[in-house]
């Protein structure tokens, strides 16, 4: 069977593609980032697959290939599941780790890259899903919330900074203006947390995850959720390890010859639930639980610094919470559990 497989290079405002068919290009078109355009394009796909079906005599499948680029693939995600055609979506850096040294850059040849890598790694690629409505919205709102509360710290860091180094007037007259609008935004995160947490009551398989994922310490609601929406519920990661790796608090061996260096995480992570970990990490250590002791005894007995024994203590918490999940039982203090070792 041949293959159509077409490289999405995608911006806000077009996105440009790049057919390729038995190792030539055979289309290269710019198309707006809109429905209707797009539709129009998939079905000239569509027919140009049936067409060289005809002469051929044997049947062609088509595959599309794009970057994570967030909301901007989202109108082209939809046409595609619209019209049943397999469609894989790819971390940017990892396109761009695979093709070697590359020279110029611009969308028409960024499209072409896609395509050569569709057809390169077709053997490892994973089908692209449309998550269910409930999650998707639960995601949206996660994002909003994330950016609301970034405006706000960034608004009392200012304020902070103010008192410091321009005095009480300045302060007081600047908190005039900024304490109303701090009181609006906790009062949107607030909404937006008590929506997130009403989906998750009303989805069965969202509340069971969500339940299993609270019960573990250092695991509050907002970790809960951003877990939940990063892993697509938990379905995105077969490994404990994969998914710390995702998190960035699994540390990896640098060897070459003879030299053997330290174990260090990887700079390759999502930043936003590393943060989460990190923060859930220091509220354990204050309490009186297993991982207070693991952390202590890390320190202690292991002599290792503080922020090591810290990411030591997120990795585990991690484990422990994948687990929990994969294992569908809540989190018990004397139970060592098997995908947590």
């Amino acid at each position: 069977m041949q293959k159509f497989t077409i490289g999405a290079d995608i911006s806000k405002d077009k996105i440009n593609f790049a057919v390729r068919y038995c190792n030539e290009f055979i289309l290269e078109m710019e198309v707006e980032n809109n429905s209707k355009p797009l539709t129009k394009f998939i079905k000239e796909i569509l027919a140009i697959s049936k067409k060289y079906a005809n002469e051929n005599f044997h049947p062609s499948l088509i595959e599309f290939v794009m970057e994570h680029t967030g909301i901007y693939n989202t109108l082209l995600i939809a046409c595609l599941a619209e019209h049943h055609i397999v469609t894989y979506v790819v971390p940017g850096l990892e396109i761009k780790n695979s093709l070697g040294i590359n020279r110029g850059k611009n969308d028409r040849i960024d499209a072409r890259r896609i395509a050569e890598y569709g057809v390169r790694f077709s053997d490892k690629l994973k089908p692209y899903s449309l998550p269910d409505k409930s999650l998707e919205k639960l995601k949206m709102l996660n994002t909003k919330r994330a950016q609301l509360v970034k405006i706000m710290s960034q608004l009392i860091q200012s304020d902070e900074d103010t008192k410091k180094f321009l005095g009480e007037e300045s302060y007081r007259n600047m908190r005039f203006y900024i304490n109303p609008v701090i009181k609006e935004l906790s009062a949107s995160i607030k909404m937006i947390e008590e929506e997130m947490l009403s989906i998750i009551k009303i989805d069965e398989q969202l509340f069971e995850n969500y339940q299993f994922a609270v019960s573990v310490p250092g695991v509050g609601k907002v970790i809960a959720i951003a877990f939940i929406c990063a892993t697509n519920n938990f379905t995105k990661f077969e490994t404990a390890k994969a998914l710390g790796s995702y998190c960035g608090v699994v540390p990896f061996g640098r060897e070459s010859g003879k030299y053997r260096g330290k174990e260090m995480v990887s700079p390759i992570a999502n930043k936003k639930l590393k943060t989460l970990l990190h923060l859930g990490a220091r509220a354990t250590i204050s309490g009186n639980n297993q991982f207070t002791k693991y952390y202590q005894r890390k320190i202690m007995d292991d002599k290792k610094n503080k922020m090591l024994a810290l990411n030591n203590l997120a990795n585990k918490i991690v484990k422990t919470l994948f687990a929990c999940v994969k294992n569908k039982e809540m989190y018990k203090p004397d139970y060592v559990h098997t995908l947590a070792a």
